[in-house]
C-alpha cells in the first residue's frame, strides 16, 4: 500500500511540474519565426525588450503583439531581447507595437 502511495505521489509530481524549456530549442524557434518576419511583405520593426527570462516571457510579448490588428508575423527571443515584427502600416504603427510590449510589463525600445 505504501508503495502504491509513493508511486502515485511521484507520478502526480512529475505531471504537475512544468517541463523546463531548452534554450537551444527556443533559439531555433526564434530563428524560424524571424525568417517568417523577414519573408513577410509587411513593414518591419525591431525592438529590444529587457527583462525577459524564459520562454513564457517571450510568449507573453508575442501574444500581445499578435493580438494587434495588422500584425502579420512576430519573432521574440527572450535570451537576447530581440523582437522582430512584420505589420500592415495601414492598420497599425511602431508606436502601438511598442505600447503593447510595454503593457506586458517589460521595458522596450525601438532599434535604430
Amino acid at each position: 500500500m505504501i508503495r502504491k502511495i509513493a508511486l502515485a505521489s511521484a507520478l502526480a509530481f512529475a505531471f504537475a511540474t512544468p517541463a523546463m524549456a531548452c534554450p537551444m530549442a527556443d533559439a531555433a524557434a526564434y530563428s524560424v519565426a524571424a525568417e517568417a518576419v523577414q519573408a513577410s511583405a509587411g513593414t518591419k520593426a525591431t525592438f529590444k525588450v529587457e527583462g525577459m527570462t524564459c520562454g513564457s516571457c517571450s510568449t507573453k510579448v508575442s501574444d500581445a503583439l499578435k493580438a494587434i490588428d495588422g500584425v502579420e508575423a512576430v519573432a521574440v527571443d527572450y535570451q537576447t531581447g530581440e523582437t522582430q515584427i512584420a505589420y500592415d502600416s495601414a492598420k497599425t504603427d511602431a508606436d502601438k507595437l511598442l505600447a503593447a510590449i510595454k503593457a506586458t510589463g517589460y521595458a522596450a525600445q525601438a532599434n535604430s
